[in-house]
């Protein structure tokens, strides 16, 4: 007969000592393991991001764009922490709304539940248990178990997903009414990204939606975007971790009108009907330096721009 270890569950705190210090730190280089417990791709915005008076402790970004606010306890949860996590909702838009603590009381799980089904549409509540769990003197392993998710959250992120095949060039003219010169621009862009992935054998995957092309790599995290719809002229941005001053960047064409969108974290340019196509050369050269084959966008310094 086999013979099997059992799970022992061990105290949080003899791994994360303390919360904001520990934990927290933990969690936002970790974001893979609460991506696979809610089912989405994750990408970090910030630490401690300031509401107010108080400290949200993960500010976080989905696939979709949407704002998603995390609040951790190493404890049960408590009354003052549920108003935290109402104003943190308020405070950021948050579209997602994750608590994490030790215990998720049964009250505390009644109102989570009764929070997805009365407040906005759109906005969704998590109620998650987080433990820590070795077979005999292994190292510990974290496990998150959700106890509270929102109504109809898996039907709901399936009937969001857009189908591939629903959006075609010709479905921006014929369903959008998109003009055909703005169509072609964003046309002869995605076969330029597209050009640029095959040099250089990226696993990275055109997605088409509704008014836009999405670049992904692998997790469903958007690399770069070929936008037709907002601006009312094609757009092609690249996703990065911080602003570009931030981060010391030179705009590779300077010729080109360009804006950042903090809420998107997207530095993009416009490139009218008739301008030539840009070279896309450095675009990749930015999206590698943030973009791992893994994960959420880094933080590394970013290739010097050439003289």
């Amino acid at each position: 007969m086999v013979e099997l270890g059992r799970l022992q569950p061990m105290p949080l705190r003899s791994a994360w000592p303390n919360e904001a210090r520990d934990f927290t730190p933990w969690l936002a280089d970790n974001l893979d393991v609460l991506g696979q417990a809610v089912g989405l791709a994750l990408e970090l915005r910030q630490k401690e991001y300031p509401v107010g008076r108080y400290s949200l402790d993960l500010l976080l970004q989905d696939a979709e764009g949407r704002v998603v606010a995390v609040e951790n306890q190493l404890e049960q949860t408590d009354h003052s922490h549920l108003g935290q996590l109402l104003t943190y909702c308020a405070g950021t838009q948050a579209k997602v709304v994750i608590w994490i603590a030790r215990t998720i009381t049964e009250e505390h799980a009644a109102a989570l539940e009764w929070l997805n089904a009365n407040t906005v549409t759109g906005v969704g509540f998590f109620g998650i248990q987080v433990e820590l769990l070795r077979i005999g003197d292994s190292v510990p392993a974290p496990n998150l178990v959700v106890i509270v998710r929102p109504n109809d959250w898996t039907k709901n992120n399936r009937s969001n997903r857009v189908d591939p095949t629903a959006w075609s060039w010709d479905a921006y003219v014929k369903e959008l009414r998109l003009p055909r010169e703005r169509v072609e621009v964003g046309r002869q862009l995605v076969a330029a990204l597209i050009d640029g992935i095959e040099e250089r054998d990226l696993a990275w995957q055109p997605v088409m939606n509704k008014g836009f092309v999405a670049i992904q790599r692998q997790g469903a995290y958007n690399v770069f975007i070929v936008d037709l719809w907002d601006n009312r002229v094609p757009r092609i941005a690249v996703k990065l971790p911080a602003a570009p001053d931030e981060l010391n960047l030179i705009s590779p064409y300077p010729n080109l009108k360009d804006f950042w969108s903090a809420s998107e974290r997207e530095w993009g340019w416009t490139v009218p009907p008739g301008a030539p196509i840009p070279d896309l050369g450095p675009l990749f050269d930015l999206a590698q330096n943030y973009n791992p084959p893994n994960g959420p966008m880094t933080l590394t310094s970013a290739p010097t721009p050439p003289a």
